[in-house]
């Protein structure tokens, strides 16, 4: 038999920053259980979020939030198809609940990461949707979790070991910043520390106006995306 979901909005009225808006979070939860963790992060997170991409000054995106827990949740088609933890579209939040009873611990972070997506709030990404996903764990890590470090976990050839050897899907040696998520985070992080403080806010808006190339990367941190990857991974290397 289906779960019958009763719908149990939460409402969350804050002032942000120095023009007082104001935001909603509505929660369809299968249990009472996520209503409040659910609000308390939303609450803090979401102007947080904003302020850390586009600065104090820039509107939130919805003025309504979103959250949907669903027996389980699906992306692609065909053969394509897999079932995924979660999934943000628009200014919803999709959360598969079969995922959260086999990892219960795990959806605040995951949370952060599609909450993130509904900030960037950008435009068609075209082929650079590996940026996209690479700033979400950027946010994730670096200011939630706070576990980012600025290398990979590397083999002493160059190749990733331990949980991120699953995201090495491009010739990692060549171009593996574009496997996204963790991988990519930890390079975006590289480059802010190593070449330009502000290079994730900067891809990041020009994203958000439908305006970014890869060149973005050779104006602001002097080298192609290429060379920087490979300066990130011999620095990554064990020696």
């Amino acid at each position: 038999m289906a779960k019958q979901f009763r719908i149990l909005p939460v409402a969350v009225l804050l002032a942000f920053s120095a023009f007082g808006q104001a935001f909603q979070v509505d929660v369809e939860v299968p249990t009472d259980k996520y209503i409040v963790p659910v609000k308390a992060l939303m609450a803090e997170w979401y102007p947080k979020i904003n302020t850390i991409l586009y600065g104090a000054q820039f509107p939130l995106p919805y003025p309504t939030i979103h959250i949907l827990f669903e027996p389980t949740i699906f992306s692609g088609t065909g053969p394509d198809r897999v079932v995924v933890p979660a999934y943000a579209l628009d200014n919803t939040i999709h959360i598969n609940e079969d995922y959260l009873t086999r990892i219960p611990d795990d959806y605040h972070a995951m949370l952060i990461h599609e909450l993130t997506h509904i900030n960037q709030h950008h435009k068609d990404p075209g082929a650079a949707k590996w940026l996209i996903e690479g700033i979400a764990d950027y946010i994730r890590h670096k200011y939630y979790e706070r576990d980012i470090v600025p290398r990979l976990n590397l083999d002493a050839s160059g190749n990733l070991k331990g949980v991120e050897r699953d995201r090495n899907k491009h010739p990692f040696q060549q171009d593996g910043y574009r496997d996204g998520y963790t991988v990519t985070s930890a390079f975006l992080y590289w480059l802010e520390l190593a070449k330009d403080k502000d290079i994730v806010a900067t891809v990041n808006l020009a994203l958000h106006d439908g305006n970014y190339s890869d060149a973005i990367f050779q104006r602001r941190c002097r080298a192609p995306l290429d060379t920087l990857w490979h300066e990130f991974i011999v620095q990554s290397t064990p020696h």
